[in-house]
């Protein structure tokens, strides 16, 4: 998929709303969902067992509404910095093989009309598989990276990771409903997300 051809499906899928998870959630609340990286809704990881179970909840959550082995694109901003990561999450980012999508007015982003200023989105093409972006996933855990987004043309849905847990724009109300359902123990307790 071209950066051109991402941005028609956006446009067509999500009209004007900016590629950015926090704004999609308030945007589209009929189709959002929220689940918690770890129990009782803690939002960073103190052990690696936290660390694995991160994972394990992202994964399954992905797999799930992504479908393994179905592509998806990676969508990141680029706010700098990233030479300030970890060596393997710089091999990741590096390895997806990011090409430029578009510029993102940092006003969007913080949802302050007058903030000056823009940043590069970047996108990437990947066949979802459980463990392939796990040093990617983890650095946003540890809110070390920003800005991410899972968009699913295929299954018409989004992914967006962030320090404590994900949110999912689900193709549907009723496929949201699906997924609360079946994450219920993993919810987020925000009265909007349940």
């Amino acid at each position: 998929m071209s950066p051109g051809e991402l941005l028609e499906y956006w446009r067509r899928s999500y009209g004007e709303t900016p590629l950015v998870g926090h704004v999609l959630r308030k945007r589209l609340p009929h189709r959002w969902m929220r689940i918690h990286s770890l129990p009782e809704s803690k939002r960073y990881a103190e052990t690696e067992d936290e660390r694995r179970e991160i994972l394990h909840r992202q994964n399954s959550l992905c797999s799930d509404v992504i479908g393994d082995g179905n592509a998806c694109v990676v969508v990141r901003c680029s706010f700098g910095g990233e030479e300030q990561l970890p060596e393997d999450v710089q091999a990741v980012l590096r390895g997806l093989e990011p090409v430029f999508l578009t510029m993102l007015a940092a006003a969007e982003w913080s949802g302050e009309p007058d903030l000056p200023g823009e940043f590069p989105l970047m996108m990437a093409e990947l066949a979802w598989r459980p463990g392939a972006l796990d040093p990617v996933l983890l650095a946003v855990a540890d809110d070390a990276l920003e800005a991410l987004l899972l968009v699913s043309v295929q299954r018409g849905c989004v992914v967006a990771p962030y320090d404590g847990g994900v949110d999912v724009i689900a193709e549907s109300e009723a496929q949201r409903d699906q997924l609360k359902a079946r994450y219920a123990s993993w919810l987020s307790r925000h009265p909007a997300g349940l």
